[in-house]
């Protein structure tokens, strides 16, 4: 751990910044899985196998594996890339497999380096391992940062148990990888489990095979299908999402007013910054077209609203710094919105700002390391008829360090278009992840509270009676 506070917050920050040089694909993912055979992919036929569609790998009941197989892909090393598979285990209670990534194949038998596990949600799912070498490198729930010496630090940002219940017993579960540079991070179920970035000379890895693991122990089922793969071209900056749900095209909501009454450029819709002031070089040349920056592959765009946003990457690259500042205007309402991408680091947000002597910060959004923008909601009742203004603030300069915004919005209420996506409370509480919005609206005193629920699916809350 760091002697020093200052230490920690250095070490963190570096982390930060380091993991969103994330790079934008090179190529279409690939399928690695045939569906039919393990042509490509060499293991035992005693442990592996094909059916319906899906890779298996069993220890048969009442048997017992004394050491650690693997199935190995032939198609060579992979430095870059997004690997998605989806996976379902069953078995024993300790049930145990991995997905190896830059790992070094002697044979079936032996394999060495990076393991992203998986089990059955109790101990082992989501962490990042070093087979043969350093063992447990991250627990789930945690960031690490491993400097050229081997010194850890480490930033928990969940507690590693609430991870189990997102397993999803007797089901296909989604596990996602992403490599960049000495950078990784694993989701599973839409959900990030842990990120990891490895400077360690001579032990850390930067390429190497790919293979799937059964673990030695007792009865174990694994199954895999949907083995696809992207390489990923080192200096780009953005990650392959799905069709972007949370950045509406068309938003709902009311544009904010200055004290004269005049609606505020907070969307860029002119053409202009006309009611922000910028510092440095951060935001110059801004606003961009949305047109300019969409991305031309997958039909997915940058999720802009109108044809201007702010899209830090199109001109001044990553190692320009700078803020963007609105002028402030009164909260005239309990709910607003905005639109915002990019990076993930703390060097690179957008800030809800009050209008008084100490500049107080309210409410704090960044990317998630992805270019597409997504609409976040937030509360703003406590201070209604108080002034604001948006900050954009980029004070990052490494590779992914820069910030899309757009359109900034008040709500009368909470919209009932707010998805489980667009949640933060739901999104990132492991716990809370299975929750879905309340289906049901209610009207009259207290129908905000009960229409802003979140629920298990199949469940609805509606108002009876209220004071």
């Amino acid at each position: 751990m760091p002697k020093t506070h200052n230490l920690h917050q250095l070490l963190l920050g570096l982390f930060l910044v380091a993991i969103t040089s994330l790079p934008v694909h090179s190529q279409s993912f690939r399928d690695l899985f045939n569906g039919s055979s393990l042509a490509g992919w060499e293991g035992s036929p005693e442990y592996w196998r094909v059916e319906n569609g899906t890779i298996i790998g069993e220890i048969p009941e009442g048997e017992q594996l004394k050491r650690n197989h693997w199935l190995i892909w032939k198609g060579g090393d992979v430095a870059d890339f997004e690997l998605r598979l989806k996976f379902r285990l069953s078995g024993n209670p300790r049930a145990n497999s991995g997905i190896q990534f830059r790992c070094q194949a002697t044979d079936i038998n032996t394999v060495a380096g990076y393991q992203a596990d998986l089990d059955q949600g109790t101990m082992w799912l989501g962490r990042i391992y070093d087979e043969h070498g350093r063992k447990l490198l991250v627990e789930r729930g945690a960031r690490v940062l491993i400097d050229e010496q081997g010194e850890r630090q480490v930033e928990t940002f969940a507690d590693k148990d609430p991870f189990a219940v997102l397993f999803r017993e007797n089901d296909w579960n989604d596990y996602r990888i992403i490599a960049s540079g000495d950078s990784v991070s694993v989701e599973i179920n839409g959900t990030l489990f842990s990120e990891l970035i490895d400077q360690q000379a001579n032990e850390r890895d930067l390429s190497g095979q790919l293979a799937l693991q059964l673990h030695s122990g007792l009865h174990t089922l694994v199954e895999f299908k949907d083995i696809q793969l992207r390489e990923l071209q080192s200096g780009d900056h953005s990650v392959t999402v799905t069709p972007n749900q949370e950045a509406s095209s068309a938003a709902s909501g009311i544009i904010p007013l200055n004290t004269s009454g005049r609606p505020l450029n907070l969307g860029f819709e002119d053409g202009t910054l006309t009611d922000w002031t910028a510092s440095n070089e951060a935001f110059s040349g801004q606003p961009v077209k949305s047109a300019s920056v969409s991305k031309q592959s997958d039909d997915t765009s940058i999720g802009a609203n109108g044809q201007f946003l702010v899209a830090g990457f199109k001109d001044v690259k990553d190692t320009a710094i700078g803020t963007l500042t609105s002028v402030p205007f009164p909260v005239a309402h309990s709910w607003a919105s905005l639109l915002v991408g990019g990076g993930a680091s703390r060097h690179t947000q957008v800030e809800v700002v009050l209008d008084n002597n100490e500049q107080t910060v309210v409410q704090v959004f960044r990317g998630r390391n992805q270019e597409p923008m997504r609409r976040v909601y937030f509360d703003l009742s406590a201070h209604k008829g108080k002034a604001i203004f948006i900050r954009l603030s980029d004070q990052g300069q490494r590779p992914g360090a820069h910030l899309n915004y757009d359109d900034f919005r008040f709500h009368a209420q909470l919209p009932s278009e707010l998805s489980r996506a667009s949640s933060e409370r739901v999104r990132e509480n492991p716990i809370l992840a299975h929750l879905v919005p309340n289906p049901v609206q209610s009207t009259g005193n207290g129908a905000d509270t009960v229409n802003s629920m979140s629920l298990s699916p199949g469940f609805a809350t509606e108002l009876i009676a209220a004071e």
